[in-house]
């Protein structure tokens, strides 16, 4: 039921070229949610945090504005690889126009598909893991979200670090005992809770592919890109 929003998400801003408000609205969202990992990437290129900002700002508005979208052929079905090769390109934009002004010519836009530069892998495998942290952290925030609202937020402070591969679960012996439940209701919550992380990963990872047939690989690059340092 949920799943038809968050796997079109990428689908409308592909095929509309961000023409409708639908689309555009569709855009916005994945460009704010990917506005971390952005900023991430360009600050470890050993950026300062105003100009990182800055960059990051003019790529979201080009992004937005539709400036890349034409560029976005089949091929590029995962939104995270469309926008790093476009984030790339942007940066090279930037180069060729700012060595251009220096010089007093006259500046050109290199099309998306001119490979002249390339950021280092280590920096590719960055973004991706950036990426895969924001997905964590937003589903750990909407589960963490859905939990308040059922007037549960006390049992999920308790319960997070067998969600959290950052925290440290202590044990469900004694966690029981402060919620005042069984062992056994515990590790039953604990199993509900982790399914619902699961699935809201997975309709994360879902909302930025053009081809729902991705999602498993999708998910396997996720927890590959998590495991690496």
């Amino acid at each position: 039921m949920t799943r038809s929003f968050h796997t079109t998400r990428w689908t409308l801003v592909h095929n509309a070229h961000g023409d409708t408000a639908e689309a555009r609205d569709a855009l916005a969202q994945l460009c704010e949610f990917y506005y971390g990992p952005v900023l991430a990437f360009l600050r470890r290129e050993g950026r300062d945090e105003d100009k990182a900002k800055e960059l990051a700002h003019g790529f979201f508005n080009k992004i937005l504005a539709g400036d890349f979208l034409e560029d976005a052929g089949r091929d590029r079905g995962r939104f995270r690889s469309y926008l790093l090769g476009a984030l790339k390109h942007f940066l090279m934009n930037c180069r060729r126009d700012e060595a251009r002004a220096k010089r007093g010519g006259e500046i050109e836009h290199l099309p998306l598909e001119d490979d002249d530069w390339q950021a280092p892998p280590a920096s590719d495998a960055f973004f991706d893991r950036e990426w895969a942290l924001s997905i964590v952290e937003h589903a750990l925030h909407t589960v963490e979200q859905e939990e308040i609202a059922a007037g549960k937020a006390a049992q999920f402070a308790a319960l997070k670090p067998w969600l959290d591969a950052g925290g440290t679960a202590g044990s469900q012996e004694d966690c029981a005992r402060e919620l005042g439940i069984s062992t056994g209701a515990l590790k039953v919550a604990i199993h509900r809770l982790r399914k619902r992380f699961r699935e809201l990963v997975r309709q994360e990872v879902a909302a930025t592919l053009h081809d729902p047939i991705d999602l498993d690989e999708e998910m396997r690059h996720l927890v590959e890109a998590l495991a690496a340092r």
